[in-house]
């Protein structure tokens, strides 16, 4: 059996961009960031660090993602029934990742705001400890992005979709890795305007108009 690298190119970032963003009303990953999109400041970031080939799972926004994200090096999927969840992209995406990896960055497209140098302590964190669980901390909160040792893919293939992820996050917390961290970014989902202009200062209608112009 070939041996597990063990590097940051052992751990896969799963990019999680398939909700519909019905409260936004704009898709979250093509929301504008600088001169970036939420998605790419994302992919930035994860190729700063240096993890494996990032993992994209769209939803029914794809077919505007898609150009935005061709000439990245990602691997995209598509979750053609967004609707059942969360949990339902994570299982597509670990269906589809090399049995030899050790472990899924899981990183919700709605919550940009991560350093590099955050992402880069949980990798470190992660290949230090070989947790179950490694994620950061703020304040009393758990953040994202969360890493997921491959010995909980199992549960994650096999649990109901209603349930979610919560339920193993909870099972394995006692023997988790938590980062410590000042970044609110990492607890604060951006799901509507108000939160894309406290995120960034400006209005998403502004915001959209000048990436389009």
């Amino acid at each position: 059996m070939d041996q597990v690298p063990v590097s940051f190119e052992s751990i896969v970032p799963v990019v999680l961009a398939a909700g519909d963003s019905t409260r936004m009303g704009y898709p979250k990953a093509l929301l504008p960031l600088g001169g970036e999109t939420f998605l790419t400041h994302i992919l930035g970031v994860l190729r700063q660090v240096g993890l494996a080939r990032p993992v994209v799972v769209m939803g029914n926004a794809a077919a505007d993602i898609e150009p935005v994200i061709r000439d990245w090096p990602v691997e995209t999927l598509r979750n053609l029934n967004p609707g059942r969840g969360q949990l339902s992209s994570i299982q597509l995406a670990l269906s589809r990742l090399d049995p030899r990896c050790l472990a899924a960055m899981v990183w919700p497209v709605d919550q940009p705001a991560v350093s590099a140098s955050l992402v880069r302590r949980l990798a470190e964190r992660f290949l230090a400890d070989r947790a179950p669980i490694t994620c950061p901390l703020y304040g009393e909160r758990r953040g994202h992005p969360a890493i997921f040792h491959r010995a909980l893919f199992p549960e994650f293939m096999e649990a109901p979709l209603a349930e979610g992820p919560k339920g193993i996050v909870l099972r394995h917390l006692p023997a988790a890795a938590l980062v410590p961290t000042a970044e609110p970014g990492v607890v604060e989902d951006v799901d509507t305007p108000a939160d894309y202009r406290a995120l960034t200062g400006i209005g998403l209608d502004a915001a959209v108009g000048a990436a389009r112009a």
